[in-house]
């Protein structure tokens, strides 16, 4: 008896612990990019019900920790992409954010987006496709990083890509 009311106490912590509201998708997220070992830094921050992302620092991985790294002209995309809304609509549903758009700046494209958390709400999954409905498409990994380095910009000085304002309203 003892032995079930322990198992039970354990499954009712286990639950507790892992709801999740619409602002545990705020903080700061290493963003991978097509570059082995380079990262974007970006900041998900929520305004009423919508959640956004923009990046404001990049980095180099080296073994378990991040190098800051200096744009140079060859990272012209990533460097227009700096303090710039480029993930934008992402609305809690109760279980995870819908609707969102997506703006990749290698081929000037906005896909669908869609995000949920890991049970720990370290690790964010973004699934990107081309359709609505999120059939064709990939899922990416962010992990939240949680280095007092990296401090994001007030959001006044966030600018929204021309592109994704009024997408989706």
């Amino acid at each position: 008896m003892k032995i079930i009311i322990h198992s039970i106490v354990f499954v009712m912590c286990v639950f507790a612990n892992t709801e999740i509201n619409k602002d545990d998708i705020n903080g700061i997220w290493e963003i991978p990019e097509e570059v082995e070992g380079f990262i974007s830094i970006g900041e998900i921050f929520t305004q009423g019900d919508v959640a956004y992302a923009y990046s404001f620092a990049y980095a180099k991985k080296v073994g378990d920790g991040l190098v800051p790294r200096v744009l140079s002209d060859e990272n012209k995309n990533a460097n227009n992409l700096k303090d710039k809304i480029f993930l934008s609509n992402l609305e809690f549903n109760g279980k995870k954010w819908v609707n969102g758009r997506i703006y990749n700046p290698n081929n000037n494209k906005i896909y669908y987006a869609e995000a949920h958390l890991s049970q720990d709400k370290n690790t964010l999954f973004i699934k990107v496709s081309i359709d609505s409905f999120g059939i064709i498409g990939v899922t990416l990994e962010w992990h939240r990083i949680h280095d007092t380095r990296y401090i994001p910009p007030n959001h006044d000085e966030i600018m929204m890509i021309d592109k994704l304002k009024g997408i989706g309203k």
